[in-house]
Formats: structure tokens, sequence, C-alpha cells
């Protein structure tokens, strides 16, 4: 599986935001989004996005990429390369998703 770490929150935050983007052994685009609070375990969610294989096929034609390169090119686009704040973990997840968007294809958003 290709995976890329779009974006990491700082350790030292009391809430922990992940954001990944791979590519499954199906061929689909999955991003998948966590986060967790330190004292609020309430909060805590985990959020999934996935562009089923064809749509994945459609999505690398577009951006003139090979499949297994979408997660690096979602960085490219929206990924921050240093540990953040959680405050702008939304931010990112919705900027991945309209890159999804941007190149004609769906996805489906499921909370795990």
């Amino acid at each position: 599986m290709n995976e890329k770490n779009l974006f990491s929150t700082d350790a030292d935050c009391s809430a922990q935001a992940e954001i990944y983007a791979s590519i499954d052994i199906r061929k689909r685009l999955v991003i998948e989004y966590s986060c967790s609070y330190d004292d609020a375990p309430q909060r805590d969610f985990d959020r999934r996005a996935v562009v089923d294989s064809e749509d994945t096929a459609q999505m690398a034609a577009y951006y003139k990429v090979g499949v297994e390169q979408l997660p690096q090119l979602l960085f490219d686009r929206c990924g921050v390369p240093y540990d953040s704040t959680p405050s702008e973990a939304d931010g990112v997840f919705k900027e991945a998703l309209d890159v999804i968007l941007d190149s004609g294809v769906h996805y489906k958003l499921s909370n795990l």
C-alpha cells in the first residue's frame, strides 16, 4: 500500500490529528482523518473518504499521474510538511476532498 502523511499535529498538543492518503490493495484512493482529544475523548473521531478504483484511475488520468502517485499529488497540493496545530486539520481534509472533486470524480465519506 502506498501511503503519504498529509497532516500531523505537534506531539505537545492536547488534541492529536492525523490525515493520511493512500492507495489500497483494490487500487482505491483512501483519505483517513483521525482526531483524538486528551481532555474530551467523547469528541474523538475517525473519518474516511474512499474513491472507488474506476474513479481513482480517472482521477490519475485527469492529473496525468499514475494511480500510485496520487497520495504524493495530494501532499503536494494540500499537505502540511511540518507538525501543526489541530485547528488546521479540517482545512487540509477539505482541500484534499476538493482536489478529488476538481478531477470530476466522487468519493464516499464515512465515520469509522
